[in-house]
């Protein structure tokens, strides 16, 4: 958001559109700003019908003498000493002034200037709408586009940084205030899947501790939480998706449902152990059979699940775009726990 005391809503667009906009385009994965509020600063030349029929002329003539007279014409490059010198030729037209000193035609031998059928004076753009702060107000604002699979946190920084070089270039009494910040939406997101991580932990390692009166049970199964999270964002790393609030809210449905295959085997091969005393000398026989056991039944209960969200992957446009991040995270956290439940869980 563009304020500044004294100057009026051209003045703000002007700033937003050639000084602002074009730095914020330079920064890594920035595609573009969109403009929005104030007056689109223009040249307007305002032509007079009885003016042009008195000197014989149309509303062509004048459109193509402006147009060649202000025209920016490309002169490929010159190579020299290894480098390439772009060889440009720039329209010349910087003031209303300007406008009205090109000649349109001439009359034998008199030039018909601009001025004579038109007056030229600076003036804003038909607009659609504006943009104001608290109903107060008129404002400028910018959103800045981001490329498609940037990192919204490092470009939201680099933007920040960015700012803060162009606040010392701008005219005194001019401010750049934002006024929404994608890291806030993403940074509560993950909070949020933190916390519920962290409670139903603690939820489900009382509930363990309670219901198989063991410690080191509950504190087994509690493991595939963790791991299963991170499998997770490693999963979303090599399929490119994006932290946003979908995806995590995804994994934060499934923590629910990842201590299921865990519970079956933990309780499997302590069962095992007390029924068979004995066993305990060859331990790792017993753990082995106790896991091949329900291994074959975790996986199916796995896979089910895994098959519900299977319809959300077949989503197309808007609807596909929303939950088919929370489909994959799902299924990956759920993935995770199985590896997880049937390696690291017999072992331990």
């Amino acid at each position: 958001m563009v304020e500044g005391d004294g100057l009026s809503p051209m003045e703000l667009r002007t700033i937003q559109d050639w000084i602002i906009r074009p730095i914020l385009r330079t920064v890594p994965g920035a595609t573009d700003v969109n403009s929005f509020g104030g007056f689109v600063k223009q040249y307007q030349v305002l032509i007079g019908p009885e003016k042009l029929i008195s000197h014989n002329l149309t509303l062509r003539e004048v459109f193509e003498a402006v147009e060649r007279n202000n025209a920016n014409a490309g002169g490929n490059f010159i190579e020299h000493n290894s480098e390439q010198y772009i060889v440009r030729g720039l329209g010349l037209v910087k003031s209303p002034e300007d406008l009205r000193n090109i000649i349109i035609t001439s009359h034998d031998g008199i030039p018909i200037y601009v001025r004579d059928v038109a007056d030229v004076t600076i003036g804003p753009e038909i607009r659609q709408g504006a943009v104001s702060k608290d109903g107060k107000g008129e404002v400028v604002t910018g959103i800045v586009l981001m490329l498609k699979g940037a990192s919204g946190r490092e470009v939201v920084t680099k933007v920040k940084e960015k700012v803060q070089d162009i606040q010392k270039a701008l005219p005194p009494g001019v401010t750049i205030e934002p006024f929404y910040d994608r890291t806030d939406l993403v940074q509560r997101a993950i909070e949020t899947v933190v916390k519920a991580l962290e409670e139903g932990a603690v939820l489900i390692f009382l509930i363990l501790l309670l219901f198989l009166g063991n410690f080191r049970s509950a504190l087994i199964v509690g493991t595939v939480l963790p791991l299963s999270a991170l499998f997770t964002f490693i999963m979303m790393r090599l399929f490119d998706l994006s932290a946003n609030l979908m995806s995590l809210g995804g994994l934060a449905i499934g923590i629910g449902m990842l201590v299921d295959g865990a519970i079956v085997m933990v309780e499997n091969i302590y069962r095992h152990l007390e029924e068979n005393p004995e066993s305990r000398i060859d331990i790792l026989h017993t753990v082995l059979e106790a896991a091949k056991e329900v291994g074959r039944p975790i996986v199916f209960g796995v896979l089910i699940i895994i098959v519900v969200f299977l319809p959300l992957f077949t989503l197309q446009g808007i609807e596909g775009k929303m939950f088919s991040p929370m489909a994959f995270t799902v299924s990956f956290a759920l993935l995770g726990s199985l590896i997880f439940s049937l390696t690291v869980i017999p072992i331990l």
